[in-house]
């Protein structure tokens, strides 16, 4: 265990999880206190100000406590927030169209969340990408690296990617049923295509646990496809938001699409090929997998590593 982390073991998991609920209450808190301040702000930008504000708050209990970790599951608590907070300000009914976008929005996050949960020890474990960074980084970290890059630039890519969803809510228009049914299909595949994903990960990982394979890394089901389906899953979503704004105002709202695209290069460029490295360096014969397989797209298996 890092000795930054040591100090966190006698918190145990329930504890833990007690510790950052109580985390993501302040923040709540402090987000709806700076609201009190915002009179007359449109709701996207207050919005905004107080994802900011939260993010913030999340970010200083993460350093007090010595793990980002902590900010983790920001990213699927953020977007129902978000969501009922711009239908709340419209002031107005729901239609077909909010209706089904927030049902994606909410069966996407509540997914994510119990994965997350489930698959967390404990503030004795922090993700490793944060403690590759720390190392790297160790006197520019808290600033630049914890609170810039782990904190506050998922939480600005997470509000542009809901963009979308900001326009479905607050528009005038007349959203297309059909589109929207196409839109919601997708959303909730892409939630279903990472829960298959990461389940038949997490069986492997048991069975390894168990010495019931001696296989360094998972190749079938999903995994088969791509080397990161649930990746692909998560982008998806993204894209299933886009098409509801496209349902919901034509092409004069494509440009809100630049949040899902946002995702896709961050996914492509910056994750999966991060976890490719990692994978490489630990696990014998990845390398090789990855000539014979495909990085993000899900098309039929090439070859068997």
């Amino acid at each position: 265990m890092n000795p930054h982390l040591a100090k966190n073991a006698k918190y145990g998991k329930s504890r833990s999880l007690l510790i950052v609920t109580s985390a993501y209450t302040l923040a709540l808190v402090g987000a709806v206190i700076s609201h009190w301040y915002m009179a007359g702000l449109a709701p996207l930008w207050a919005a905004l100000a107080m994802d900011l504000v939260a993010t913030v708050i999340i970010w200083a209990i993460g350093a007090y406590i010595s793990n980002a970790s902590v900010y983790d599951p920001y990213w699927s608590i953020i977007p129902p927030a978000l969501a009922l907070y711009w239908l709340g300000a419209s002031g107005g009914g729901m239609s077909t169209g909010q209706m089904l976008v927030l049902i994606v929005i909410f069966f996407w996050a509540f997914r994510l969340t119990v994965n997350w949960m489930r698959d967390w020890p404990g503030l004795d474990h922090e993700d490793w990408r944060y403690q590759e960074m720390r190392a790297n980084n160790p006197k520019s970290y808290l600033l630049v690296s914890n609170l810039l890059g782990i904190n506050v630039f998922p939480t600005v890519l997470v509000f542009i990617g809901m963009l979308p969803v900001y326009l479905v809510m607050t528009g005038e228009g007349t959203s297309n049923p059909i589109l929207d049914y196409i839109a919601a299909a997708i959303g909730i595949g892409a939630a279903i295509i990472q829960f298959v994903s990461d389940e038949q990960m997490r069986t492997f990982r048991k069975r390894q646990r168990n010495n019931e394979t001696n296989r360094a890394f998972y190749t079938d089901g999903l995994w088969a496809w791509s080397r990161h389906p649930n990746y692909f899953g998560e982008v998806a979503m993204w894209f299933s938001l886009w098409l509801f704004a496209l349902s919901a105002g034509g092409l004069d709202y494509a440009w809100s699409g630049i949040g899902w695209v946002a995702m896709l290069c961050l996914f492509l460029f910056v994750s999966c090929p991060w976890m490719d490295r990692r994978s490489a360096a630990k696990r014998e014969g990845y390398a090789e997998h990855i000539k014979n397989s495909n990085l993000f797209l899900m098309t039929p298996p090439r070859k068997k590593a």
